[in-house]
């Protein structure tokens, strides 16, 4: 994961949020994650991330950050899956499966919404490893 998060590292030179599920792995991850970006980046541990919860609070809680701000996810499958799909399509369904260590980059040229989202890049933490 640390190499991944150093090819994200590259292609995202700066973070202003990471959010993860308050779940230990993924709280591990985004510490992984904290630790490549340096600065004293804060985790915020959102309950929206967690298994079985809807796309919809998680957009409730993106509505609220900045609208220049990245935002970094961290989650779990299939919910992170169903949750791309909703951001894209507006739709409770997976397009993809995220394994671990994979990112998205999903844009937005308004408030997020469920449906306005765009994929700039989806890649596998093999792919981000090798940027790193």
């Amino acid at each position: 994961m640390r190499s991944a998060a150093k090819g994200l590292h590259t292609l995202l030179p700066s973070l202003d949020v990471v959010a993860c599920s308050p779940l230990v792995r993924a709280r591990q991850t985004a510490q992984i994650l904290a630790d490549v970006y340096g600065k004293g980046l804060a985790i915020t541990p959102l309950p929206a991330l967690s298994p079985g919860k809807q796309p919809r609070s998680v957009v409730d809680w993106l509505r609220e950050q900045p609208l220049d701000a990245t935002v970094a996810l961290i989650g779990h499958e299939p919910d992170m899956g169903r949750l791309m799909g909703w951001l894209l399509s507006e739709r409770k369904m997976s397009f993809t499966h995220f394994k671990k260590g994979a990112a998205a980059l999903i844009e937005f040229t308004q408030t997020p919404q469920a449906g306005a989202g765009m994929l700039v890049w989806l890649l596998t933490a093999t792919h981000l490893a090798k940027l790193g």
